[in-house]
């Protein structure tokens, strides 16, 4: 099948990670090399400025990328996150290298949220949030119920903090 070869060769996966992505997604096999799959890897290659065996890395960690949207989804999400925290090209890179499913997430139900809740809880201003997403990307899918606001109140009884101000 020309497809699997071409996903093996261009994503550099073995025979046992190819039969990993094509029963997690069977759907590849009604996409298109040259209308679906070759756009999408050249887009993220270009996009986010990354070499072949990084954007291999990125869709083998989250294979679904394959099925999104490019203007509707990838560009909206990877520009929101650089606008929305004043990233550079190679920062963002970095976060989407590190966690490539904030491409799937929605940004107005979602990260948005979770950072203007994380920004206004702890007082932070946009670099500082830069710098803590940054580092742990992860608080922008975090749930602020089930997750950031047990944690931070937890914190706040561990630490013996009378106020977010003493964080």
């Amino acid at each position: 099948e020309p497809k699997l070869e071409y996903l093996q060769s261009r994503l550099e996966l073995t025979d046992a990670k190819l039969r990993s992505m094509i029963i997690k997604l069977p759907q590849l096999f009604g996409y298109s090399i040259d209308n679906n799959i070759a756009p999408k890897l050249c887009y993220l290659q270009e996009r986010l400025h990354l070499n072949q065996t990084q954007v291999a890395k990125i869709i083998s960690k989250q294979p679904t990328i394959l099925c999104m949207n490019v203007e509707s989804k990838l560009e909206p999400n990877i520009s929101w996150l650089q606008e929305r925290l004043n990233l550079t090209d190679a920062q963002v890179s970095k976060i989407i290298w590190k966690l490539p499913q904030l491409l799937m997430y929605s940004t107005s139900d979602k990260m948005e949220p979770n950072l203007d809740w994380f920004q206004k809880v702890l007082k932070l201003s946009n670099s500082q949030t830069q710098k803590i997403v940054m580092r742990s990307p992860n608080i922008l899918y975090y749930s602020i119920e089930d997750n950031m606001k047990p944690t931070l109140t937890w914190l706040k009884r561990r630490l013996l903090l009378k106020n977010n101000s003493e964080l």
